[in-house]
């Protein structure tokens, strides 16, 4: 095999496309010589299954469309199907056309094969290649030869698992290979597969990924969890920096979480921000209000920006009464009055509020012309409100003064991952996480405006 992909694979995609596909140690050592090099007594492949565990940039779908050309060109089997199995319907479009470009890209394979829209085919065997979304329906009718799943962290269940696993019965020699990172949590599909499949001695696994025992911020660790040669300290170093610590452990470091243990800020980071604000009165400022009626807190949060781009912040909680085993409701009309006297107080250009609780105090402020305006709670605001916010606090443009309310509220955020990025979550119903939300709509608000108006606009 690794004399086909090197005279007749090339890789299609950045600064490597159109070179010859040249295996990696690690792809040669850990991947293909373990599942392709070790037979039985009878000459067959001893391993039908294989788990390959592999951080982000390390050259995943490369690898399955490389995997498939060869089963399709270099493997022929009359009749064979092959299967590369991806997250959505998109990602199944962008595997199949990477299969589709290298084999475009190469005289022999271009004639030998037959590439379709939908499907490639080898005539002289009638084997096809073809590839779809994890969910398809369709899939109880298939008999593969090979199945690649790509980013199984993603599976709801063992549906597709067990279509391809079960249509293959009748073949001869098939192979079944999920190539993956980690999931956002140690436990579902993924997990459940990577465990049972470690057991297994008819199931090779390889994991390329840090362990609990080291230490995720040392660049050691991170270039062991990288195995890949382009994969370079600095650009991990950045991605370290940009990121909140769950999401860099499970993307570049193919380490899920434990349990507890995603928070999206690092206690060491929020109290290097610990320098008392400053703020000046003739200043624009942002005003952000995360509203609740009972057990929750209503925060508010005033953030000034300064020319340096730091965020100088205070933090006004209000919380409700228990009376007894009941919990009294928030005073609105209290944290209304608040927002009246920070705007007598401070130049306050916007007033971003969560407006589910707060509806009749943020009519009442529009009347009296305070600058109030609804900030949706929905994941797309939210996640580019939470990763500004991170930025901030990563890059040390915050000045909190040591607030230790404000403290518990940021800390106690763990990630929840959505389509648009991360975004702020509780660990737990009793947890209270009001506090970072208010900042990081305040926080996202004045950045906004600092990028609309100019900065010199911006401070007056």
């Amino acid at each position: 095999m690794r004399i086909f992909l090197r005279e007749h694979v090339k890789h299609t995609k950045d600064r490597w496309a159109g070179q010859p596909f040249i295996l990696e140690d690690f792809q040669w050592e850990k991947m293909i010589l373990p599942v392709y090099g070790t037979l039985r007594r009878d000459g067959k492949r001893r391993y039908r299954r294989a788990l390959f565990g592999l951080s982000r940039w390390n050259g995943k779908d490369e690898i399955c469309g490389a995997l498939n050309l060869n089963h399709l060109a270099n493997e022929p089997i009359f009749g064979g199907e092959q299967y590369a199995i991806a997250t959505t319907l998109g990602q199944a479009g962008i595997l199949r056309d990477t299969v589709k470009q290298m084999a475009n890209m190469d005289p022999f394979l271009k004639a030998v094969l037959d590439i379709h829209k939908g499907v490639i085919e080898c005539p002289e065997t009638g084997a096809i290649f073809r590839s779809m979304p994890h969910d398809a329906d369709t899939a109880q009718g298939f008999h593969p030869t090979l199945a690649v799943l790509d980013e199984a962290h993603v599976y709801r269940d063992r549906k597709m698992l067990m279509a391809m696993q079960s249509g293959m019965i009748g073949r001869e020699e098939p192979l079944l290979i999920i190539i993956t990172t980690a999931g956002a949590e140690r436990k579902g599909f993924w997990w459940d597969i990577r465990k049972e499949w470690e057991g297994d001695d008819e199931a090779y696994v390889y994991w390329a990924g840090a362990t609990d025992k080291e230490e995720p911020s040392d660049p050691e660790t991170w270039m062991r969890a990288n195995p890949a040669s382009w994969i370079t300290e600095q650009m991990l170093r950045d991605a370290y920096n940009s990121m909140p610590l769950p999401d860099f452990s499970r993307y570049h470091l193919n380490l899920a979480p434990k349990t507890g243990q995603n928070h999206f800020f690092d206690a060491d980071r929020w109290d290097a921000c610990a320098a008392l604000p400053k703020i000046d009165p003739g200043l624009p400022c942002v005003v952000g209000v995360d509203a609740s009626l009972r057990r929750d807190h209503t925060v508010v949060i005033l953030d000034q920006l300064d020319a340096d781009g730091i965020h100088n912040v205070m933090c006004f909680p209000f919380t409700a009464e228990e009376d007894g085993s009941i919990m009294s409701a928030i005073d609105q009309d209290e944290v209304g009055q608040l927002l009246r006297e920070l705007c007598n107080s401070y130049k306050v250009v916007r007033l971003p509020c969560d407006q589910a609780y707060f509806v009749k105090t943020m009519t009442e402020l529009i009347s009296e012309g305070l600058p109030v305006e609804g900030f949706a709670q929905a994941n797309q605001p939210m996640a580019r409100a939470c990763q500004r916010l991170f930025d901030a606090v990563a890059e040390g443009r915050v000045r909190h003064g040591g607030d230790e309310r404000l403290r518990e509220y940021v800390l106690n955020v763990v990630v929840k991952e959505t389509m648009y990025g991360p975004r702020f979550n509780k660990p737990s119903p009793e947890s209270k996480i009001d506090g970072a939300v208010a900042l990081a709509m305040a926080v996202d608000i004045a950045e906004v405006n600092a990028e609309e108006s100019g900065p010199l606009a911006w401070i007056g």
